[in-house]
């Protein structure tokens, strides 16, 4: 891969030059402004920053690419470009169009401008009310329905009162409630704490609440080696969740603080220099890396590994609502055969996309959950509710972006702590 930089008066001049330099093929990485000197006057600049895939052009690792039907940018670049959305209707008698015609026009014999006849006007007024007639028709057909479907749904299952709480109960189920632990979670609790007859009062009901919120906050343990072979595994999520970051953390604590063998398997072959920023890392914790653009090439890869301690298969971020990119990353696993599929998560995500997203990846073998991002907030309610209705063990948490560091083995009472304080380190 070719990077450059390239400074110019105006982002124009600057993608002239890199045109000419690098060809059509270049991608832009990066555009800053650049603050002009003061002696002699400069004005200010354009920096921007280019790069070209030679590399992977005239790489024979993989001589055969299998590009997805979406279209890739060059053969063998591994830098897929996503669909653009079509502005022409292939379907035209599917699309409702209302019809329009103009005013009729007549030219007046005194001044020659022309005017709109009191016929065009009634017209357009009549068509205008009947539309607005129409509209409203449809409003109240669909308001109608909405209220017939929620009658259906409260015969068949009435709502359940939410549990009435007073005294020292109410001041517990306030605090649970203000750490944003859902109100049927924090419900459920103390009624559990009431059915022990626990009590509430003092500091004996925090306590009791506390381990009650750890019990219902399972953890996987620490990763563990096999006697036989390597042990698998495979990071998985949503992009931009911190799965090469968390994978970079563990892959160098295995590596250099346990002194094992590790291969990293990488399939993100979707963002920009996505492989050289895993190259660079593994050169420098002395890792194998193994490339894999299509499902095809994953028992070669696993194959390669055959002799290591570890494997850490770096996945590309999937969205849960894209069913073929999802059924994609289905295929990789199930050739690569994980012991372990992480679905690493932001602990900055609201509770229902949590709650959705795990549903989802717990399809295609998630087992384990793993939160990032546990410094850019400073409520982890919703990392609670998610991992209290899923019962999905959680590994790991991190709190930053350092290498190896910023990175724990989830704990039950250490978490507590954390939610119950809002307080980063424990």
């Amino acid at each position: 891969m070719i990077i450059k930089k390239y400074l110019a008066k105006s982002m124009r001049e600057a993608l002239a030059e890199i045109k000419t330099e690098l060809g059509d093929d270049a991608v832009i990485l990066k555009t800053r402004k650049v603050a002009g000197t003061a002696f002699p006057f400069h004005p200010t600049q354009i920096e921007v920053t280019a790069a070209r895939d030679d590399e992977a052009k005239s790489s024979a690792a993989f001589p055969e690419i299998k590009v997805s039907r979406h279209a890739a940018a060059e053969e063998g670049s591994g830098v897929y470009r996503r669909p653009r959305p079509s502005c022409i209707v292939d379907d035209a008698e599917q699309v409702s169009v209302r019809p329009w015609s103009p005013p009729v026009v007549q030219r007046t014999a005194t001044n020659g401008v022309p005017g709109i006849t009191e016929a065009g006007i009634i017209e357009k007024d009549n068509r205008s009310y009947a539309e607005l007639k129409e509209d409203f028709r449809q409003l109240s057909d669909l308001v109608k329905n909405v209220l017939a479907k929620s009658d259906r749904a409260a015969s068949v299952s009435p709502p359940t009162a939410s549990p009435v709480f007073a005294g020292a109960w109410a001041e517990l189920y306030g605090k649970l409630t203000d750490l944003e632990v859902l109100p049927d979670i924090a419900g459920s609790l103390l009624t559990s704490m009431r059915e022990q007859r626990l009590e509430a009062v003092d500091g004996a009901g925090e306590k009791s609440v506390r381990e009650l919120l750890g019990a219902r906050f399972p953890v996987a343990g620490p990763i563990r080696c096999k006697k036989n072979g390597p042990r698998v595994i495979a990071f998985v999520g949503p992009t931009g969740s911190g799965k090469t970051t968390t994978l970079a953390k563990l892959a160098t604590h295995c590596r250099i603080g346990k002194n094992r063998s590790v291969s990293i398997i990488t399939t993100d072959t979707y963002r920009i220099a996505a492989i050289e920023q895993i190259r660079t890392f593994a050169d420098i914790v002395k890792a194998n890396l193994h490339v894999v653009f299509s499902a095809d090439e994953a028992a070669l890869a696993m194959k390669a590994c055959a002799n290591d301690d570890l494997v850490f298969i770096d996945t590309a971020g999937r969205s849960r609502r894209n069913d073929e990119h999802m059924e994609e990353l289905k295929v990789f696993l199930s050739r690569m055969h994980p012991d372990e599929v992480h679905l690493v998560l932001s602990a900055t995500t609201k509770d229902s996309d949590l709650a959705a997203t795990i549903r989802r990846y717990r399809e295609i073998g998630s087992d384990r959950l793993l939160f990032t991002k546990l410094d850019e907030t400073t409520c982890l309610g919703n990392v609670f509710n998610a991992v209290a209705r899923s019962a999905m063990p959680v590994s790991f948490l991190t709190f930053g972006q350092n290498v190896p560091d910023d990175i724990e083995l989830a704990q039950p009472a250490r978490f507590v702590e954390r939610l119950w304080t809002g307080a980063l380190h424990v």
